[in-house]
Parts: C-alpha cells; structure tokens; sequence
C-alpha cells in the first residue's frame, strides 16, 4: 500500500517538477552555505570587514534562492506544455511578486519574496493557467501569423492570466485567509517539550521525504526555539538558572547531523558498505557537505524523496537519536548545551564546542552515529543490492556544463525513480535465473548469388526449464535499471567465447547488437578489444551494429567509437535503416561497413508505393559502397524483388531462423562439403 502511495505520488506530475526545480537550484543554496562558513571563519580570525562583507552575500543569494525556483519551475513546466520559455517565466515571475506583496510575504532583510511555497505555487498556477488560456484560437500563438499579430496574442493572454491571479489572490486574502484562520490547522508545538519534540522531528522528516524543505515550513518554530535558546543561556550566565535540554543547537547537532534524517550515519554507512560503485562515488562528493550539515544532494541522489525504502530509516534514525542525546542530557552524562553555534559546524566539534569544551558531547554524537549507521543499514542494502543509486555527479556535470536543458521526457531522468516500476523491473530480473536461464541463438546471413551463409548475428534468448524458447521480453527491465552494459557484456562474451572454436572458416563473420548505453560507456572499445585478443577470432570477424538512437543521443562520442572500432579492424554496421527520420544524414557522417534495411520497409511490397520507397532506400545504401543487408525476408517474392535491385545479402526466415549454434556450423559444413 505505502509503495503504491508512493509511486502515484512521484508520478505526479508537480512531484517531478519539484525535484527537478530543487536540483537545478542547489548550487545557489550551496554558493550561499559556503558564504555563511566563511563569515564564521572570517569571525573567529576577526576578519571583521571581510566576515560583514561575504555574510551580506551570502543573505542576499539565500534571498535569491526562492526567485530562482519560481524561474526554474516555470522552465520546467514550459519545456512540458510546450509553451513559450521567456514569456512564460516572466509571467511566473510577476505572479510571485504580486501574491507575494498582496500577502506581506516579503523578507524584512531584503525587501524580496522569501516563500518557497508560492514561489513554487505561483509558477505552477500561472502556467496551468497559460497552458489553458492559450487553447483558444484568439490567443494561440500561431506560426502563420505575423509577429504583431503573435505580439498582441501573448500580451492579451498573459494579461489574462495575471489578471485572473491577481484577482484569486485578493478573493483568498479577504476572504478565505479570515476564514481559515479561525481554525488551527497545524500543531501547536511547544519547543521546549519532549513529546512535541518528536513531533516536530517527524513532521520535519517527512515533508524531506516528499521534496518539501522542512526547515522552511517550521521555520517559525526553530525562530522561536531559538530565542528561547539564547534568552536560557543569558540567564543561566548572569543568575545561575537551569540550562535547557532542548535548545536550537540540541537539533542541529544531535538529531540533524549531516542534515535531516541524521544523515551523516547514511554517509559513513555507504563508505563503509556500499557495492555500488555509483553509491561509492556519490558518498565520497557528498562527504564534505554532509560533514556541514548540507544533505541535498544525498536526498535527491540515493534518493530518499519518494523513496518508501528509505523512508522508515529516515524518520526513525532522528528519533532514536532524540531520544539517546535527551536522555543522556537528563541523565547527567552529558555537559548541558551552554553557548549557540552555528548549524553548520561539523560532527564532533559541534559537540564539542556546544557542551562547553567537554569530550561528553563528542562520544554522544559519536553513539548516535553509530546507532543511526546500523539502522540506516538493512535498508541502504535493499537499495544497493538493487543498484538504484545515480551518479549526482554525472548529472550535474550534464546539467550545469554540457546541457542547461531540463530533462522532461523520463521520470527517471527526473530525480524521482518510478519506484515501483524500479522494483518490479528487479523482481522480473531476479525471477530469471529461478525460471530458466539466458542463452544466445543465432541467425545467418545469407549470399544470395550462391545462397551460401557469410555472416550470422547473435540474439538473445529466454529458455525455460520446460525447454520453451521465449523471446527477450526482460531486456526492458535491464534498461529500465540501467543495466544494458552488464546484459550487452553478458552476449559479447558468450557469443565471442562460443563462435570462437569455428574461426578457421575465412568468410566467417559475428555481428553483435549492442546497445548505446553500452557503447558510450568507458572503456567499451578496450574492454571489446580484449575479448577478441583472448578468443581465436580475429578483429576482422567481428561486426558491431549499432541504431540511431546512439547517432541522436551523442554524435561526437559516437563518432570516436566507431573510428577506434574500425581502425582495429572490427566491422561496424547502422541497423534498422529507413525506420529513423535522419538516417539519410548519418550516411554523410559516419563510415560504415554495413547497412542493414530494417523489416518494416519490406512489409508493404505489395503496393506500388511501397517498392518505390524500399529501391530508394537501396539506392540511398548504395551511394556509402558499403554492403547492404535486407532483414526479415520471408517470402521468394520478396527476395526476387530484392536480387533485382541489386542487393546481395539477405537475413530472414525465408532461409533460416534463429537457431542454435550447432546447428548454423552443421548447415556451414553441408556447404563447404557440397562446394
């Protein structure tokens, strides 16, 4: 049931938006905290002009924070209704000033919006409202039409939906807000209680675990936690009263160490434990910024948002370690908090430093530690086991350095893994091995002159334990856990290490379908290169066919591979020819040995038109004088009307189908015994 919730939940299409937004804006947010470490460092050296000057800074970009998200938001949703970017995110952007001066939600420190919630709101509302409006024929933008008229158009339309925000804001300030005022929709919490305590810890926690800054929305109480806190202190200084055990330092520094959740046990539980290589390289970036109490990029990177697995150690770790750090306060072990710090000193100084300079605070912080690692364990085992973890790294440097473009097209891209979908894919693949076993068939490739076999491609196969032979409907869970290059390695090996006895035939070729996912992956030239060396094949006896999808998703990196291929002498082929719209530009850029014409173009022989266009793909072929291979042949008039376009090689059941090893080098000795 909590699964189900949670993947209706990050299908939701303002769920994505938020994470994406949060991610896209994260360098500001961390811009900011490196400003405010280096006003607390500028101050303990008295560098007291410079430590004015970097605080300001840093304020002003923390102000910004809220600008930003309201921009990135309107971005977003504009790159997914497909309207237009600027006027769209100026629109979003007035919107958010206008409820937020109608509101008086205006920072008294910089006179600018500060609320997360309707800078993210107003972004959303304005482009929902601009995405209907702009249905109408009277305000849809319209190509044909001249650049005034377009003008005119976009100017009544966002007038239109500034007038109606503007006008809904006003109805809820004097209308609803009195209204709801009236009745206490949140918990009154009382900072200085144990059992609000944990209230305030849960309810902290779980707006985390759902892309929410908690901090930001029980911000009022930490405001007033700590104004207690250094009211306490001033009087146990001058008079001698009793210091509080719950105080503003109590959580930053023992139930948030690392950020919320205490993630800084999550940290040192992925560098200890980790299998995942991506979980490794993520703990080791996120280690420094977890050591100042910066988790964002843990959150979105395991992820923990919209993650039901990880949601039980995020809300129960705090509480635990609430209840050993009050006990251990109440119980005298511990030096009580006497001075206040800031929330971004590290683990162990901050205990330090907070109990007044007593190792006591130290060994509690490093208790709690190490309760919330084995707690945070079972859990982060689930994950790794299942290897879900992104590499945050990679995505920012394509985010921030390569592609400024937000990903709208895959909720996995998204930050925001379909979990269930994820989980099931895993069951699916884990179900394999229990039910049968992978194994590889293959199908010739046939000379049509002499109708002898000169090549054969390696396919992946499903056989059951009752011997049923099943096509490879699971690939789609390997791709759906990004695990394409362990499938893609999988068939390179086997179908290198089993063809290899049978290389002494000279014409003998092995073609191998590999995914782009693979190919880009690092070392893949070198690591293919190394299984031809070990096996007794030779370079030249291996083809490689790649798709379009590889051409479109990185020319350049595919441009690379396919020269390192070709200059050890591997063949290289384009499958599936004619199915992608530009095939006929990939033929200009790249070299390849082979061009295999995809299936569907041979389907429709029986029209006029349908001929027409499979002679102009050949002849298209013809003009790169690299050999042609026509697949899914079936019928002899399909072959009669390929041999008289000229083209020689053919693959399909009209001569063989996939089939065994075994039997394809039975067929190949008939022949060299009947020649």
């Amino acid at each position: 049931m909590l699964s189900q919730l949670i993947t209706r939940l990050s299908n939701n299409r303002f769920a994505i938006a938020l994470c994406n937004v949060f991610i896209m804006a994260l360098p500001i947010s961390l811009i900011a905290t490196f400003c405010n470490l280096l006003e607390i460092f500028a101050f303990r050296m008295e560098w007291l002009s410079f430590a004015e000057i970097i605080g300001n800074i840093g304020r002003l970009i923390a102000h910004i924070f809220p600008i930003l998200i309201n921009i990135y938001m309107a971005m977003y949703l504009s790159d997914v209704q497909r309207l237009p970017k600027s006027a769209t995110i100026a629109c979003s952007l007035t919107a958010f000033f206008i409820i937020s001066y109608q509101w008086g939600l205006i920072s008294t420190v910089i006179p600018l919006p500060h609320s997360f919630i309707i800078a993210l709101m107003s972004a959303f509302v304005a482009c929902t409202i601009i995405s209907m409006t702009n249905r109408f024929k009277i305000l849809h933008l319209d190509s044909a039409s001249s650049v005034m008229d377009n003008s005119i158009r976009v100017l009544n339309c966002y007038m239109l939906t500034l007038g109606g925000i503007a006008a809904a804001s006003t109805f809820i300030k004097l209308v609803l807000l009195p209204i709801i005022s009236q009745y206490q929709w949140f918990p009154v919490l009382d900072p200085l209680v144990f059992t609000d305590a944990m209230i305030y810890e849960f309810i902290r926690g779980l707006l985390w675990s759902l892309g929410i800054n908690g901090h930001n929305v029980l911000h009022m109480y930490k405001s007033e936690l700590y104004e207690v806190t250094v009211a306490n202190i001033a009087a146990w200084q001058n008079s001698g009263d009793a210091l509080n055990i719950l105080s503003a330092n109590f959580y930053d520094f023992f139930t948030g160490m690392g950020g919320s959740g205490n993630t800084f046990s999550l940290v040192i539980c992925m560098l200890l434990f980790a299998k995942s290589s991506g979980y490794k390289t993520l703990a080791k970036a996120v280690f420094i910024l977890a050591l100042f109490n910066i988790n964002e990029p843990l959150l979105f990177g395991i992820p923990i948002i919209f993650n039901p697995i990880m949601l039980v150690p995020f809300l129960l770790v705090p509480q635990v370690s609430l209840l050993i750090a009050y006990f251990a306060f109440w119980a005298g072990w511990v030096a009580p908090i006497s001075e206040v710090n800031s929330w971004l000193l590290p683990p162990l100084l901050s205990g330090y430093l907070s109990t007044g300079g007593t190792v006591g605070g130290v060994i509690l912080q490093v208790v709690i530690l190490l309760v919330g690692v084995a707690i945070y364990y079972p859990f982060f085992k689930i994950m790794d086991t299942r290897s879900e973890g992104i590499d945050l790294m990679r995505i920012f440097n394509r985010r921030f350095f390569i592609n400024g473009d937000m990903d709208v097209k895959s909720k996995l891209a998204s930050f925001i893994p379909s979990m269930h979908s994820n989980l099931q894919a895993q069951r699916d693949i884990e179900r394999l091995n229990i039910d049968g076993e992978m194994i590889l068939y293959y199908q010739p490739q046939v000379d049509v002159e002499n109708e002898q076999i000169v090549g054969m491609e390696a396919l992946l196969r499903y056989r059951t334990h009752t011997g049923d032979i099943l096509p490879p409907t699971f690939i789609r869970s390997f791709s759906q856990l990004q695990m394409m290059p362990e499938l893609d390695y999988w068939v390179m090996e086997q179908a290198i290490q089993a063809t290899s006895p049978y290389c002494n035939r000279p014409d003998f070729l092995l073609s191998i379908n590999v995914s782009s996912d693979t190919i880009l992956t690092k070392g893949f030239v070198r690591h293919l290169d190394n299984l031809i060396t070990e096996s007794s094949l030779s370079h030249r006896q291996v083809e490689i066919e790649i798709t379009e999808e590889l051409l479109v998703s990185d020319e350049a990196m595919t441009a690379s591979v396919i020269n390192q291929l070709r200059s050890l002498g591997i063949s290289v082929a384009l499958d599936d020819f004619g199915t992608g719209f530009s095939s006929l530009a990939y033929l200009s850029r790249y070299d390849f040995d082979k061009i295999k014409v995809d299936r569907s173009l041979i389907q429709k022989l029986d029209t006029e038109r349908g001929k027409e266009l499979l002679r102009i793909v050949v002849e298209l072929g013809k003009v790169t004088s690299a050999k042609l291979v026509v697949e899914g042949v079936e019928t002899h008039d399909e072959l009669q009307y390929i041999s008289d376009l000229g083209v020689r090689y053919v693959q399909g059941f009209y001569y063989y189908k996939a089939m065994p090893l075994e039997s394809i080098i039975t067929l190949m000795n008939t022949e060299k015994v009947a020649s």
